[in-house]
């Protein structure tokens, strides 16, 4: 999804939780990923393979999250 999607790395994800699914409260997660790189899986046959380290979350409300974005979710 990177590659095809052409998103910059270091990625950096949000997760949206709305109200419906979290009893009536929403919720907001960054994600950020430790590491990401491009392995050479199989060099012979011109295969390569994305890897995304581990990732940490810090909760975050909607107005940071619309700074981030820079506009309104």
């Amino acid at each position: 999804m990177i590659r095809a999607s052409e998103l910059p790395t270091p990625l950096v994800w949000i997760e949206h939780w709305p109200e419906e699914s979290r009893e009536g409260q929403e919720t907001f997660e960054l994600v950020v990923f430790s590491s990401y790189e491009v392995v050479e899986r199989a060099p012979y046959l011109g295969e390569t393979r994305a890897w995304i380290g581990d990732a940490t979350w810090k909760t975050l409300d909607r107005t940071a999250v619309e700074l981030l974005v820079g506009g309104t979710v």
